[in-house]
């Protein structure tokens, strides 16, 4: 069986790619350079040449294979609105291709549309907040999920703000970071705002059970716990050997720039979909805060 994968190379994308190839499955992934393209031959993955804007090549490929995972997205924090658009065109490039077969299409999201829950837990049915900066992502989520009309298995993985473990991700290098600029980790606020959390192997064998379960279908939130951003930032001062501090909202977001929208808000998901449909177990990994503290990001952040 052959699977088309976007964002191969990328953190979330490079794992299920991973998991992929480990399960005997023949991986074909989109690669932006030549570099890139290396890469994935090394990896035993065959790369095809293009971006996100090559319509025609992502349509031809998605074609060509059983099933399509969509894991890249444009993170434009500069024009938010456009990666978007990209992202709608991409998921009707793989429709054009797929329409009438019944593969599987697996488009990835993000817990971001959702903005801030408000103390909840947000299965798959919460509504998105008008306010969210983000909440534009969910055109995309509804493009997706329309399409099993169009006889295409279609289901939106929607991940946690905190996708962490291997010593990557976005958020938890950018927490470790401002405290290593600062001298101490700051939050905003109480810091009593809790986030979601997943490993990135357990997002990974997650896109699996989508992709494996002929029964899957629609969205489901992937997330394994949820923690205060005031403990992800004790937990990196304890690994820096400095302190917290909390710092006022208008300083904050002088301080985050655009990271404070994620990391002043409660984003919280329920994953019991995940769970009673697909069988999904979160794995034994570390917790987030024991990673950052004694895992994967300690050998980095004591460079």
């Amino acid at each position: 069986m052959k699977i088309f994968l976007t964002g191969a190379s990328g953190y979330v994308g490079s794992t299920v790619a991973e998991k992929l190839k480990g399960r005997g499955y023949e991986v074909a992934g989109l690669a932006r350079t030549a570099a890139a393209a290396e890469k994935l031959r090394a990896r035993k993955i065959e790369p095809v040449s293009g971006s996100l804007e090559d319509f025609g090549v992502l349509k031809d490929a998605a074609g060509a294979a059983d099933a399509v995972v969509h894991t890249a997205f444009s993170h434009n924090f500069d024009d938010y609105d456009d990666a978007v658009r990209l992202d709608r065109e991409v998921i009707k490039a793989f429709a054009g291709a797929l329409a009438g077969s019944n593969k599987p299409l697996i488009v990835t999201s993000s817990s971001a549309v959702l903005g801030d829950t408000r103390g909840n837990r947000a299965d798959e049915d919460y509504p998105f907040a008008e306010n969210s900066p983000r909440r534009l992502r969910g055109e995309s989520e509804r493009d997706t999920l329309q399409l099993s009309a169009r006889g295409i298995r279609s289901i939106v993985v929607r991940l946690p703000l905190f996708v962490y473990g291997r010593g990557g991700s976005s958020f938890v290098p950018f927490v470790i970071n401002q405290a290593k600029a600062a001298g101490a980790a700051v939050y905003a606020g109480t810091g009593e705002q809790r986030v979601s959390a997943v490993h990135v192997d357990d997002a990974a064998a997650l896109y699996l059970l989508a992709l494996e379960t002929s029964t899957a279908k629609g969205l489901y939130n992937a997330a394994a716990e949820a923690v205060k951003i005031k403990a992800l930032n004790e937990a990196a001062a304890r690994l820096l050997g400095v302190k917290t501090r909390s710092l006022a909202a208008d300083e904050a977001r002088a301080r985050f720039g655009k990271m404070y929208d994620f990391l002043s808000i409660d984003n919280e998901l329920d994953a019991g979909r995940a769970r009673r449909e697909l069988g999904w177990t979160p794995s034994d990994y570390y917790s987030i805060l024991d990673d950052i503290e004694n895992g994967s990001y300690r050998p980095r952040a004591l460079d």
